[in-house]
């Protein structure tokens, strides 16, 4: 089994789909079992979803500085130009609603803003009412909710995470890792777990993949992990948070299992039943999900229609938002400016400006506050909160 999953990392291409199996009436079903009620409509939107991730390279995945880098904390983000990715939302009928690729170290970035509003059982025409309203800062988010491609370079967008903190950003904090010994005792100990609670069933053949039944019971297992934790979790890095202290109450004491299809000794695809998770679904009812392996994806491309943003772009659109939301409609209590984007306040002096980046609020970032209305009283209360 281990090496059907080595094998995956030894290729020079891959591609992974999770898709929703379950059909409207499964979906509905299981809702009206929950508890939690499904509407036919969001039911068959639900169906078919898809979420697909296709990578390429001119060396084994395995063997990527973009992998190797995950296990390094605090090292500085170097976009991999040998790595080509994209991921890509789709319905049932094959229909992109949101995709993302990376070629040659550039982002490119694509939604059917209307097709994500209509998932969610909205009215699509609200997307073009938002569009209309939206300042000149916020161009780039137009672009989206248009449909079009917009790129960026994602080494411009490194460089700028890497400046250092007097230019009133935070220093990013490092990737969440583990110091070797901690992570060969992990692994010993997980390793002793699994080879006590799971069980492997070999079920034969199915549509030319072998098939496999791997199974555990749910509690056990989650009482034997936990407890396999316990002594590492002083060492466990902080952004993991704190475990819990036992097994959650409504878990069910069942044994549950996924069921893994392999070709040629390759992983190919798993299905589960998320049904086997959920207590109050009962006898009958339940939500197949899947997820299929593809060593031969289809070749990642960039866009030759993609609008160029840069990263002062992407900055002034971020603060765009975050500042209208704050001050939505001129609520009571929200800030001047922030109640009419894009209406200029009163220009500021150049010690005014020197004075706000003092308090530690960027000088690109004040611009932006200024050109959304608000004067330098009010930008000062914000760097002083801040």
């Amino acid at each position: 089994m281990t090496k059907a999953f080595d094998k995956l990392g030894d290729s020079k291409a891959a591609g992974l789909t999770f898709s929703v199996d379950a059909s409207p009436e499964q979906i509905v079903a299981f809702g009206n079992a929950t508890g939690d009620k499904v509407e036919q409509k969001t039911a068959e939107a639900l169906s078919g979803l898809s979420i697909s991730v296709a990578m390429a390279a001119d060396k084994p995945l395995k063997d990527l500085d973009t992998f190797k880098n995950t296990r390094g904390a605090g090292k500085e983000v170097t976009p991999d130009k040998s790595l080509r990715v994209s991921y890509l939302l789709a319905d049932k009928k094959g229909t992109a609603l949101l995709e993302f690729r990376q070629v040659d170290a550039k982002a490119y970035v694509r939604a059917d803003a209307k097709g994500l509003v209509k998932l969610v059982g909205e009215d699509p025409a609200e997307v073009d009412a938002v569009a209309e309203d939206l300042p000149t800062e916020l161009n780039p988010v137009k672009d989206v909710l248009a449909g079009k491609w917009v790129a960026f370079d994602l080494q411009e967008l490194a460089d700028t995470a890497k400046k250092p903190a007097d230019a009133g950003t935070p220093a990013p904090s490092g990737r969440p890792t583990l110091d070797p010994e901690t992570a060969e005792q992990l692994a010993v100990s997980l390793k002793d777990v699994f080879s006590r609670t799971v069980t492997f069933d070999d079920k034969g053949k199915k549509d030319g993949a072998e098939h496999l039944l791997v199974s555990a019971p749910a509690r056990q297992l989650t009482d034997e992990l936990l407890k396999a934790l316990k002594p590492l979790s002083a060492k466990l890095p902080e952004q993991f948070g704190k475990l819990p202290t036992k097994v959650p109450d409504d878990l069910a004491d069942t044994r549950i299992g996924v069921d893994l299809y392999l070709k040629g000794g390759t992983f190919s695809s798993a299905t589960f039943d998320l049904a086997q998770l959920e207590p109050k679904a009962g006898p009958g009812s339940t939500f197949p999900v899947k997820l299929a392996f593809n060593s031969s994806a289809p070749a990642v491309q960039a866009p030759t229609d993609a609008v160029k943003i840069t990263d002062k772009d992407i900055q002034n659109a971020t603060l765009a938002l975050v500042s209208a939301a704050a001050g939505e409609a001129g609520g009571p209590g929200a800030p001047v400016g922030a109640g009419r984007p894009g209406t200029p306040g009163k220009p500021l002096t150049d010690a005014q400006v020197k004075e706000l980046v003092g308090l530690g609020m960027p000088e690109q970032q004040i611009q932006v506050f200024s050109r959304l209305g608000m004067d330098y009283e009010e930008i000062k209360s914000l760097a002083q909160e801040g």
